[in-house]
């Protein structure tokens, strides 16, 4: 049993590094055979190389990036539980705020970010406010899922110990939705790096979307990639963090 899960981990592992070095050798090949300009497509190794020389100017912008997602998830995630629980459990509360909830979700954040810009100025506030807006819904929905979905054995044991519903949601119907909960977080911080990268190349000059920005005007494509590369490596660090602390606390699931 357990060489079997070591067996699937190690393939859950190799699995993406075989397809990263396959697209990226293909990559690497193509560029370089074809004798494409570097202004046009970059090469990856050439690109690698500009993010370990020119990381000391990348690095001010990665940082604001990384403290805009952080704060706007920590701020997302409890709004989202707390929204689900009380929808869960008030039916006006549902009625009231769902259509709200929804058109946050369906509309692109492209659209309400320049308005944000208007109203509350260029500041990383408003790039903090951009990833809320783009996360909690998430979080909430996948939440309510897990609440409205608990055993019904369980609630009724909770009841027949006379348990108050502050106890009945922490003792059992929390425990019972944390996989759905966790769902919605990691979904919450894939869409929060998605959010503040967004409004930065929306507005400011500040962050690691500008630069983006910023570097494609001026031709600077190894920069421009570079940035890009330096996105995905947050997002997926972030993910990777969650993923781990969820593995920690919901055992079971596992």
């Amino acid at each position: 049993m357990q060489k079997q899960v070591a067996s699937s981990n190690a393939t859950s592992v190799l699995a993406p590094v075989i397809m990263f070095f396959i697209l990226f050798g293909t990559w690497q090949i193509a560029a370089v055979g074809f004798d494409i300009p570097r202004w046009i497509l970059p090469n990856p190794v050439s690109i690698i190389e500009t993010m370990f020389v020119s990381f000391g100017e990348f690095a001010p912008h990665i940082g604001i990036s990384v403290v805009t997602i952080v704060c706007g998830f920590l701020v997302a995630v409890p709004i989202g539980i707390l929204l689900a629980a009380l929808i869960t459990n008030f039916k006006m509360i549902d009625t009231t705020l769902s259509p709200f909830v929804i058109f946050l979700v369906i509309t692109p954040l492209i659209t309400l970010v320049p308005l944000l810009m208007i109203w509350f100025g260029f500041g990383i506030e408003v790039k903090m406010l951009a990833v809320v807006i783009q996360s909690f819904p998430i979080v909430m929905m996948n939440s309510a899922t897990g609440f409205n979905n608990v055993e019904n054995i369980r609630l009724e044991l909770m009841k027949s110990l006379c348990a108050s519903r502050w106890q009945t949601f922490t003792m059992a119907i929390l425990p019972s939705a944390l996989p759905n909960v966790f769902t919605g977080i990691k979904l919450a911080s894939i869409f929060a790096t998605i959010a503040a990268v967004t409004s930065e190349l929306i507005g400011g000059n500040i962050g690691i979307g500008s630069q983006i920005i910023k570097y494609s005007q001026y031709m600077q494509t190894e920069k421009a990639f570079a940035c890009i590369f330096f996105t995905a490596i947050i997002g997926t660090t972030f993910y990777g963090l969650i993923n781990l602390v969820e593995r920690k606390i919901v055992r079971w699931k596992i």
